[in-house]
């Protein structure tokens, strides 16, 4: 009962990181003699694109493995996933974020994946470590991470130059402390002309949960809830979680943040914003904007040490009693494959998983990627257990009485509570 309460309440939140979706694509015709290896995965709009190009490069590569990659509904993805892998059916290959992954494990729905990597020469030094650890678990390698995908901030230079807030080297002037950082806004808010915005952001829901995590990481702050499955605690540090949600909550008291803006990146795309912050993924809907003279850059780390928001794309292996082992091997070969050329992952603004193409060539010649790349070391994800998408709910709606003036920091961490150990207790 408590696992269908978390893939419930955990809905919202899978849309918000899955994107935005169309209707399910058919499956393709395989080429004689080739073996078919079933993929479902949840991209659309332009991560869509990039995700099918890169199945097509792996198609056209070789002929002897066919990836049929389905797109599955984002509102419907987990749902549908979980429910099928249970039956004993489903894909040979799935699309699943970190912070799916304990759940996929406590049901017995994926498999490890040390025995194929070995066989198949997937060499798990090449990725970034910090990334990889997010999907390993009890000294397993569960799934094959494609990237980390992190809350940043974008700037726009033209509005900084305007009010002196540029370095000649393209860095904004400002110290690096809260204080810092609170002072380089309100000199934005001061000097900026008349309808021009300090700082475009949400006032509810999903993004000021990241915003928060973010400082809270930034303050040394880990995790909510222990990733021990058979006993798990409430681990939260209260004392950091309440100055992080009171800075944040500072941006609006000063008016740095406007209210109700009903469409953040459009006002910063448009020119109207002086700086965003959203997450890597709207990169390349900023370069499509031609007039607009923006550099991305990681969250302004203005606490006691490096830490923001981020999840990762992962590729995972289903359990299935009828698995064919040369299917399985043809999946990690593809795995192996989509993260080797990911590159052409990173157009769609993510930070590729591994460290052997961030330090290539190809991708240090990518215009926009490497201003933040360095966020991929010290990306905090979020709590791996069994109830993480019921936490995030929980967090964001607690957290939205405290933005909107409905309650203190230290009440809406209070109801928290008690909401999150009715989860992790039931």
């Amino acid at each position: 009962m408590k696992k269908v309460i978390i893939l419930l309440v955990g809905l919202i939140f899978t849309a918000i990181l899955l994107g935005a979706c169309s209707e399910n694509s058919s499956s393709s015709e395989v080429p004689e003699g080739a073996t078919e290896v079933v993929l479902w995965n949840p991209f659309s709009g332009g991560d869509g694109e990039f995700f099918n190009g890169l199945v097509e490069k792996f198609n056209g590569s070789q002929s002897d493995v066919f990836v049929n990659s389905i797109f599955q509904q984002n509102d419907e993805y987990y749902t549908k996933l979980i429910t099928s892998l249970s039956a004993g059916e489903g894909p040979d290959i799935a699309v699943a974020h970190t912070h799916v992954l304990s759940e996929l494990i406590s049901g017995d729905l994926i498999i490890e994946l040390d025995e194929f990597a070995a066989e198949e020469e997937l060499d798990w030094d090449e990725f970034n470590q910090n990334i990889l650890d997010a999907t390993v678990f009890d000294g397993n390698h569960y799934a094959t991470p494609m990237d980390t995908h992190a809350l940043i901030m974008f700037q726009n230079n033209e509005l900084l130059r305007e009010v002196n807030l540029l370095n000649d080297d393209g860095s904004i002037k400002m110290e690096n402390t809260p204080e810092g950082f609170i002072e380089f806004l309100t000199k934005l808010k001061e000097e900026l002309p008349d309808g021009k915005i300090p700082f475009a952001f949400g006032s509810k829901g999903g993004g000021l949960y990241w915003l928060w995590w973010s400082y809270y990481s930034q303050l040394g702050g880990e995790s909510m809830v222990s990733e021990d499955p058979d006993n798990p605690e409430y681990v939260l540090d209260l004392e950091k979680a309440i100055e992080a949600a009171n800075y944040v909550k500072s941006f609006y008291d000063n008016e740095l943040i406007p209210l109700n803006l009903a469409s953040p990146t459009s006002d910063f795309e448009s020119g109207n914003a002086a700086i965003v912050s959203t997450g890597v993924w709207d990169t390349g809907l900023f370069e499509k904007s031609e007039n607009l003279d923006f550099s991305p850059l990681p969250i302004p780390n203005v606490f006691e040490q490096n830490g923001t928001w981020g999840s990762s794309h992962t590729l995972v292996l289903p359990t299935s009693q009828n698995a064919d082992e040369e299917v399985q091997k043809a999946a990690v070969q593809f795995m192996d494959f989509i993260t080797d050329n990911g590159v052409d992952w990173a157009e769609a603004g993510h930070i590729p998983a591994k460290t052997t193409v961030v330090e290539s060539e190809e991708f240090k010649n990518m215009p926009n990627r490497t201003e933040y790349a360095e966020v991929a070391d010290y990306v905090n994800f979020i709590d791996r257990t069994t109830y993480a998408r019921g936490l995030e709910d929980i967090v964001a709606r607690n957290l939205d009485k405290l933005w909107s003036g409905e309650a203190t920091a230290e009440k809406a961490f209070s109801d928290l509570e008690t909401e999150v150990k009715e989860l992790i207790n039931d």
